[in-house]
């Protein structure tokens, strides 16, 4: 049975979903709250498998339960329910950990189809498992899958993801494709000054079988020999994308390709989730603020829920200068984790070079930031047994210097 706990503030709808569920043989209500932060109590009392909650509520919001479910019961994943126009309300939930969200006024079957899916996901995960192991990423055939995350948008994800991409191109030689999975409002063809007619809507439209010469058709060609596939040009193509989709997308390109580049959305959607689970890297941007530590802490933790080895991620940091109110020590203590690289703040820089639609490593191939970005790089080499930590430090001087450090 699939238990579920419903949270929401009007005692009629937490009835009505109650009977709702009733009817399916598989999923029992085992518990109802009418705010945030009775839920979490109710949740952690009765460890159910899935909370159904609401976002507007009165004393503690569902998005605030949200966050807190995903610090204290990572094993209790979060299906958000919110009116229709609230897409501002859905962004931040999904940022907060919940997996999947219902527009009311939404069916039955989405209802059920949802909570199923949530639940086979984690199950997948061995998130029900109070003993689990962490996930090791499988060795698979093919190339290496790096996937490019952050808790929150402006950190400069797809500016790394981009730059990424162009270094391993640069710095191997080798195959690289690069993958806008950010299925709302990606931006990689924008910031790369790509013209093209085809994304990746085009493969999971059911209009023939996936293949490698689909695919090939539908990628876009970039600069240095990348070969990119896009994102959809609209946000409401984003939900035709499904997990199954990213899955068979990814098999296919890994074995065509050397490595593989995706970039995400500021959300854990079931796509992204699914690109973390076939990735051998995952790289968590931040940046230099109070929102975006939070962001990434949580970030963290979510990926430490899913059993997603320590070893896999590698966290960076943007925005770094001399007068910083924080620095590298300080980040890692807040994060309790080890940061990979802080990127140096060169707005005019980073600006000019997606004006130009040419990524910086190609633009300015001895800046302090492509230079980072080519180190980046090279630690996802296989033949890198440990990867490099890379740390960008401050001379008295006020230049930089950077180390390699093991």
């Amino acid at each position: 049975m699939i238990r579920v706990v419903v949270v929401d503030d009007i005692p009629s709808t937490r009835e009505n979903l109650k009977k709702l569920l009733s009817f399916e043989e598989d999923i029992e209500v085992v518990g109802t709250a009418g705010d945030g932060r009775e839920g979490i109590e109710v949740s952690r009392q009765l460890q159910p498998h899935v909370v159904l909650m609401d976002v507007n509520m009165p004393g503690m919001d569902g998005i605030t339960a949200t966050e807190a479910l995903a610090v204290e019961l990572p094993q209790c994943p979060v299906v958000i329910m919110s009116v229709q126009g609230e897409r501002d309300y859905l962004r931040r939930a999904m940022q907060s950990g919940a997996r999947e969200f219902l527009i009311k006024p939404f069916t039955g079957d989405e209802l059920v189809a949802s909570l199923r899916r949530v639940y086979e996901l984690e199950a997948k995960k061995g998130a029900y498992s109070p003993r689990a192991a962490p996930v090791v990423a499988e060795t698979k055939p093919g190339g290496q899958v790096c996937v490019v995350l952050s808790g929150k948008g402006g950190c400069g994800k797809s500016f790394i993801a981009i730059n990424l991409a162009a270094a391993l191109r640069i710095e191997t030689s080798a195959k690289v494709c690069l993958v806008d999975l950010d299925l709302q409002f990606g931006d990689v063809g924008v910031m790369m000054n790509l013209d093209h007619s085809k994304t990746i809507t085009e493969l999971v439209d059911g209009s023939g079988s996936l293949d490698w010469e689909f695919i090939d058709d539908v990628l876009a060609d970039g600069p240095m020999g990348l070969r990119v596939l896009l994102g959809p040009f609209s946000p409401e193509y984003g939900d035709l994308v499904r997990a199954e989709h990213v899955r068979a997308i990814v098999d296919i390109l890994r074995r065509e390709f050397d490595y593989v580049v995706v970039d995400t959305g500021s959300q854990l959607s079931e796509a992204t989730l699914e690109a973390v689970d076939n990735a051998e890297h995952v790289i968590v941007v931040g940046a230099l603020t109070i929102p975006a530590i939070k962001d990434t802490r949580l970030m963290l933790k979510m990926l430490e829920s899913l059993r997603v080895d320590r070893e896999r991620i590698a966290v960076v940091v943007n925005g770094h200068d001399a007068h910083a109110v924080y620095d590298g020590p300080s980040i890692e203590r807040n994060l309790k984790f080890p940061v990979r690289v802080q990127f140096p703040s060169e707005p005019r820089l980073v600006a000019g070079s997606i004006h130009r639609g040419s990524p910086l490593v190609v633009t300015h191939p001895d800046s302090d930031i492509a230079e980072l970005l080519k180190g980046l790089a090279r630690t996802l080499r296989p033949s890198i047994e440990a990867p490099a930590e890379v740390k960008l430090e401050a001379k008295p001087t006020g230049s930089r210097r950077f180390s390699l450090r093991r």
